[in-house]
């Protein structure tokens, strides 16, 4: 501070007056306050602009299925690195490095499967952080991933509508079931476990599970699988009355989850087993005429079932002989059936034209009576006995004539000798002559005989009555000492008189029965 000039000889002096110690300490503080904030400026941006790694490309720890991988690696701070040092898998790769703005970028080549190791290091001419590094890994993975499926095994059939899909792949993979609505999914556990619940209506189903691990490398299997919670629907066009003796029935069945199983049963006896699709023609038969019941039985591939149980009546003529007659059957040949066994004795009712329970006991009565088998059913031997049969006992050398059920005469006879026997067994008549000539047979005894007119000395006699067993029939014959024996070469012998007898009772149809 300046103060007044003072005067002293004659010149003008001025003196400087001494700064007081308090000023002196201000002053001080300022200069260091300006000098601490410069300082803390220079670091303040020396922080903010210090150099650092950034995002990595791939990232660490993660699975690429490419043996290409493009490396990036974002610096802030690029301009301020110096003796920057790239390395993959310890290899100095530096020279092929290129720099960005804000990016170091490298495409590692080549990688062979398995886990690989970047690192980035440089020095930096920043006073805050005088260098950077980095090191990571990540994984080529270019194998699909392993699938072991265990359930459901492929054509598996489920009677509820909700099941699992288990099996066994790499641990964190992601298990997708692509062909099915919503795609359900699951990630496997640590040990590479999966089990994805899935829930399905009825029907048939092709499952496609694919697998994709965590380089995105994807497997894929495919299996058919069947949800039948209703077991299978059976339909069938219900008849009251067919007229033809084999009718063809159409049945439906119906199973989501496949072909079932179709068994039929008409009258308790099966005539048909076979898997089927939705729609199925059967012809059934030949069936006797009457009620019958048939039965259908579906079974599905689950081992569900469903049973459909109906009765029709067969009406496939009027004629009697044409079908055979059972229980329910109607009809005017069911009319003269009755009539033929009220004459034989054993049907007390009416004829009435409707085959009732007491028409099947007159039936049973009479089968009975002939030796038949008992089945209550008028077949063709029924009816050809009601009408006429005849009966030959060999070892009697007897041939026995009914009619009405009824035995009306007894012959003697000639029979086969041991040579040429006569056929045992239920035959009929095929053909009827009077006055026939006799063909010599194609047999070593015939051999070199020729044919004899009709007349005295003809081996047939006057009636020839052929059976349909093979050269066989019974006729008269001109050698009466050999009735009641075996001398024959296989036909029955009668005397004349009796086979013209016996000739106005036959007709071609009737039933002759041969036995011992």
């Amino acid at each position: 501070m300046d103060v007044p000039p003072s005067t002293r000889s004659g010149r003008t002096v001025y003196r400087s007056q001494p700064t007081p110690p308090r000023k002196r300490r201000t002053s001080l503080w300022l200069v260091i306050g300006l000098v601490a904030v410069a300082v803390g400026a220079t670091a303040a941006w020396q922080f903010a602009t210090a150099p650092s790694i950034g995002a990595l490309s791939p990232e660490p720890g993660t699975f690429t299925s490419d043996h290409t991988v493009p490396v990036k690696v974002r610096v802030k701070g690029m301009s301020s690195l110096k003796d920057v040092v790239v390395k993959v898998n310890g290899k100095d790769v530096t020279d092929e490095v290129t720099f960005n703005a804000d990016d170091l970028v490298y495409t590692a080549s080549d990688l062979p499967d398995g886990t690989h190791t970047i690192s980035v290091s440089a020095g930096t001419s920043n006073l805050y952080r005088h260098s950077i590094e980095r090191t990571w890994e990540f994984t080529v993975d270019t194998r699909e991933p392993k699938l072991h499926w265990v359930d459901p095994r492929n054509s598996s059939i489920f009677t509820s509508e909700s099941f699992d899909v288990t099996g066994e792949t790499e641990p964190g993979a992601m298990v997708t079931v692509t062909s099915i609505p919503g795609r359900p999914s699951v990630e496997a556990d640590e040990s590479g476990r999966f089990s994805l619940p899935v829930t399905l209506p009825d029907g048939k189903y092709k499952l496609d599970l694919t697998v994709r691990d965590a380089a995105g490398n994807t497997k894929t299997a495919s299996r058919r699988i069947g949800i039948s919670t209703r077991g299978p629907l059976i339909t069938v066009a219900e008849k009251q009355r067919v007229d033809v003796p084999d009718p063809t029935i159409k049945v439906g069945v119906h199973d989501p989850s496949g072909r079932p199983r179709l068994v039929v049963t008409v009258d308790g006896e099966q005539v048909f087993d076979e898997k089927v699709g939705k729609v199925t023609e059967l012809t059934i038969g030949p069936l006797a005429e009457g009620t019958h019941e048939v039965v259908y039985t579906a079974t599905s591939a689950a081992g569900q079932t469903a049973r459909h149980v109906e009765e029709f009546v067969v009406d496939s003529t009027e004629e009697l002989g044409t079908a055979t007659l059972s229980a329910g059957a109607i009809g005017n040949d069911v009319r003269e059936l009755q009539k033929l066994l009220i004459e034989n004795g054993v049907y007390k009712y009416e004829a009435s034209g409707v085959y009732t329970p007491g028409t099947t006991a007159a039936v049973e009565r009479l089968q009975r009576r002939l030796g038949q088998e008992i089945d209550g059913m008028a077949g063709p031997r029924v009816i050809a006995a009601l009408h006429g049969r005849i009966v030959v006992d060999q070892s009697e050398c007897k041939l026995y004539l009914y009619s009405k059920g009824k035995l009306q005469k007894t012959y003697p006879v000639a029979v086969g000798q041991p040579a040429w026997p006569t056929p045992n067994g239920d035959w009929e008549v095929v053909v009827m002559a009077k006055d026939p000539t006799w063909i010599p047979p194609d047999s070593p005894w015939a051999k070199g005989l020729e044919p004899v007119p009709p007349g005295a000395g003809n081996p047939l006699g006057t009636r020839w009555i052929g059976l349909s067993a093979s050269g066989v029939g019974i006729h008269g014959t001109p050698a009466s000492y050999s009735i009641g024996s075996r001398a024959s070469h296989g036909c029955i012998r009668m005397y004349i008189a009796d086979v013209e007898e016996l000739y106005e009772y036959v007709e071609v149809g009737m039933p002759v029965i041969i036995r011992e």
